[in-house]
């Protein structure tokens, strides 16, 4: 870690709160341990959980502050720790940083675990990397919780957020037939460019005959990624043996029809899963559809700006210098 500075600006809060609460800090550059990396940061992306968690509403470990708040980034590796034999100094990487015991990526650097962390996809450049880790992780884990396979009947609620068009895109190359339900019209055009097989606005009143009219025989699968009394009324297309899956955030949580089975899964990295999404990844073009770019001390303003209509992914872009 000799060319690694020993302080570093990172956005965190003294105190749970409103957005107002965070503040740009110079604070000391993580430890290495063993088992883990330090990455200099480019893109930290920006999540509901980074709200949750600066409200103190999401406290995973003991609470001390200043408290730096981010769970996903994109960077390149500057140290390893003992035991690290995958990664290397120079290794542009993009990693996992929610409830991190380290601190988050509104920093420039971050130090997290090995496990956590996955090589940079080749289609993908830093900036979608920065938005991808989170939104993922979660897709993939849910797409395999549904069993999606070849000629999956597919419904997808929140298809052109962040990790619904991802979702989308990983369903697709496991084969499945996509019913996507998006937001606007701009998320249906989204939707459509990413290859669902038909697209649809969630604010739409024939959602359900349109549903029908693409699955008579009932859905296999649905990923539901939004909440509310319209996604609850399409879940009764799912035939007799399908699954639902959704993940932790959705409000209220869908309730399965008898005969269906409801899954809640999560984002959990670990090589197997990060393995599997670098792979699915890198068999074409995939886009991260990044929707704004802030700099790290606009985090406030990125935060506010996830309470507006938006697509895809919401970004920090943060200096590592």
């Amino acid at each position: 870690m000799q060319n690694t500075p020993q302080e570093m600006k990172a956005m965190a809060v003294n105190e749970f709160g409103h957005a107002d609460k965070l503040t740009l800090n110079t604070l000391p550059v993580p430890t290495v341990d063993a088992g883990e990396v330090l990455i200099r940061i480019e893109i930290a992306g920006v999540g509901i959980w980074d709200e949750m968690e600066r409200e103190g509403d999401l406290v995973y470990n003991e609470v001390h502050f200043p408290r730096v708040l981010g769970g996903e980034c994109a960077g390149t590796i500057v140290a390893i720790g003992d035991g690290v034999e995958r990664f290397a100094i120079g290794d542009r990487v993009y990693a996992q940083s929610f409830m991190n015991d380290k601190g988050g990526s509104y920093a420039q650097y971050v130090v997290v675990c090995e496990k956590t962390i996955a090589p940079m996809p080749n289609s993908l450049d830093m900036l979608m990397a920065g938005g991808l880790p989170i939104a993922g992780i979660t897709a993939l884990n849910n797409l395999q919780a549904l069993e999606i396979g070849s000629k999956t009947k597919l419904m997808l609620w929140g298809a052109s957020g962040g990790v619904g068009h991802v979702a989308l895109q990983l369903a697709k190359r496991m084969g499945a037939h996509v019913f996507a339900i998006a937001s606007g019209a701009d998320g249906v055009a989204l939707a459509q460019q990413l290859g669902a097989d038909e697209a649809v606005d969630g604010h739409s009143d024939d959602i359900v005959q349109r549903a029908r009219a693409f699955a008579p025989d009932g859905f296999d699968a649905a990923l539901v990624l939004v909440g509310g009394d319209k996604v609850q009324s399409t879940l009764s297309l799912l035939h007799q043996g399908g699954i639902i899956s959704f993940p932790n955030g959705v409000m209220p949580e869908p309730k399965a029809p008898d005969g269906v089975e409801l899954k809640k899964t999560n984002a959990i990295a670990n090589r197997m899963i990060l393995d599997e999404l670098n792979r699915l990844i890198d068999v074409g073009e995939f886009q991260v559809h990044i929707a704004q770019t802030f700099a790290l001390e606009e985090a406030a303003q990125a935060q506010s700006a996830m309470k507006q209509h938006y697509l895809g992914k919401i970004v920090l872009r943060v200096s590592g210098e």
